[in-house]
């Protein structure tokens, strides 16, 4: 039985992209009348911990969903008594007890926004609970295969729905703009397959899957084919998985979630910008901490908006006074040099020539990479001063500020061109520095996996 509850607990996906399998059913199940899964949670606590778990009434295997509100699209129309949604209800309610009460709790900041967006879109509104099992309704949530935001996009899916990838941000973590283009994607989907059902497999598959599954089995019935091994298994179960996060979302207390600190709802709006602006300066004419900035604008990875990219646009909240965008629209241009803000020291380079190459001063490039030799290695990453209208004294000042700066302040930067053999712990160790400060200037999750040729930040002091 401890080896059924481990691979029933492995198998089974966080929120950001994983594989979710379930157990099989077995005959044994008839001789208790306890749902599964708390009788694999309970095996092992003790007696008195069974004693006070035995004492509170197990809930009854409920696979229905509540009627939506008549101004709701119907989502389903009807739900089979399948076992693997009763399974997952479980799964949720005991052995990811903890983590799925977080995702209850972050769900109530978004929630209504997500719904009038898919209101507005004619999509039914219960599809906003599809960010429970996606995301845990977190922005900045990320995948090892490479999904990103609330809604996990991939970056080729993203972009084709209107999302900004690159160096300088990452619109899929934008919870205003990409629960536009999900709404979009989801809409699509439907579409296509004329089947909600089949609709959140392909979003979960891909399109190109799904419809070679209906074509191998000849029906465009989700359950019929779940039955078959046309679906893998994660896409077998990812419709039960989603029908039972948001049966319990519905009505948490009735599943053993009555102690939640719901997150206040945030209302926002989208401030334009048409040039580049530090995340600083932002938060600052925001009357803000930059942390609480990037709260409401995670798509932003670096230390300030894309500087080739016009147009930009910033989430703010609703209550900001409405003169906020002649504000912003007043923040000077940062000094960012997006074509060259670090060299990468080749063979034969030295101060002297990388100077004469970009038209600054050996003292600058002293000054501005806190050099204490003047010897330099193979590769070594230099930041190249940017030329302002002061002074070369003023010009490094402007530099610091804008090309190197750290969330307290102090230190700075390097970017590292990823390479065969890099790991995080490996740069931290290579870099003189640590995982964790590594991470927090990127805004990246210790799960992600690095690939050869992205460009990540280094802290240096």
């Amino acid at each position: 039985m401890g080896a059924a509850a481990m691979l029933l607990f492995s198998s089974c996906a966080t929120g950001s992209g994983g594989t979710s399998p379930l157990p099989s059913q077995t005959a044994s199940a008839k001789k208790d009348s306890r749902p599964l899964l708390s009788r694999i949670f309970f095996l092992g606590q003790t007696a008195s911990s069974a004693k006070v778990s035995a004492s509170k009434p197990v809930p009854p295997k409920v696979t229905e969903i509540p009627a939506a509100p008549p101004a709701q699209n119907e989502l389903f129309a009807n739900v089979p008594d399948d076992p693997s949604i009763q399974l997952y209800i479980d799964f949720f309610q005991y052995a990811e007890h903890r983590q799925f009460k977080k995702w209850l709790e972050r769900s109530r900041a978004f929630l209504p926004s997500i719904r009038e967006t898919f209101r507005e879109a004619g999509l039914p509104e219960d599809l906003a609970y599809l960010s429970l099992i996606e995301s845990g309704f977190s922005a900045r949530a990320y995948s090892h295969s490479g999904a990103a935001g609330l809604w996990q996009f991939m970056r080729g899916t993203g972009v084709k729905y209107g999302l900004r990838v690159n160096w300088w941000i990452d619109q899929r973590r934008d919870p205003v703009l990409a629960t536009r283009s999900a709404a979009l994607y989801l809409k699509d989907l439907h579409d296509e397959f004329n089947s909600w059902a089949l609709a959140l497999a392909a979003y979960n598959a891909g399109e190109g899957r799904v419809a070679n599954a209906v074509a191998r089995t000849g029906t465009k019935n989700y359950w019929k084919i779940r039955q078959t091994q046309a679906f893998s298994r994660e896409t077998r179960n990812y419709v039960p998985k989603f029908i039972a996060a948001m049966t319990i979302a519905k009505n948490p207390e009735k599943y053993g979630f009555t102690d939640l600190s719901y997150r206040t709802p945030v209302t926002l709006r989208q401030e334009v910008l048409h040039h580049s602006v530090e995340i600083r300066r932002l938060s600052q004419a925001m009357n803000m901490s930059v942390p609480e900035f990037l709260s409401y604008n995670p798509q932003f990875i670096r230390w300030a908006t894309p500087p080739k990219l016009k147009d930009v646009t910033v989430n703010v909240p609703a209550s900001l006074p409405s003169d906020l965008a002649t504000r912003l629209a007043a923040i000077p241009v940062s000094g960012v040099n997006p074509d060259v803000p670090v060299y990468r020291v080749e063979s034969g380079d030295s101060l002297w020539s990388i100077g004469h190459r970009f038209h600054v001063s050996v003292a600058d490039l002293v000054t501005a990479n806190r050099l204490d030799s003047r010897r330099l290695k193979l590769h070594q990453k230099l930041v190249i001063p940017t030329r302002g209208s002061g002074s070369g004294h003023s010009s490094l000042k402007t530099l610091a500020r804008n090309t190197r700066p750290s969330h307290n302040g102090a230190g700075g930067w390097l970017d590292h061109r990823v390479r065969p053999g890099d790991s995080l712990s490996r740069l931290a160790h290579h870099y003189r520095t640590s995982v964790r400060q590594i991470l927090a200037l990127n805004h990246i999750s210790p799960r992600r996996t690095l690939h050869v040729g992205d460009h990540i930040m280094i802290p240096v002091r």
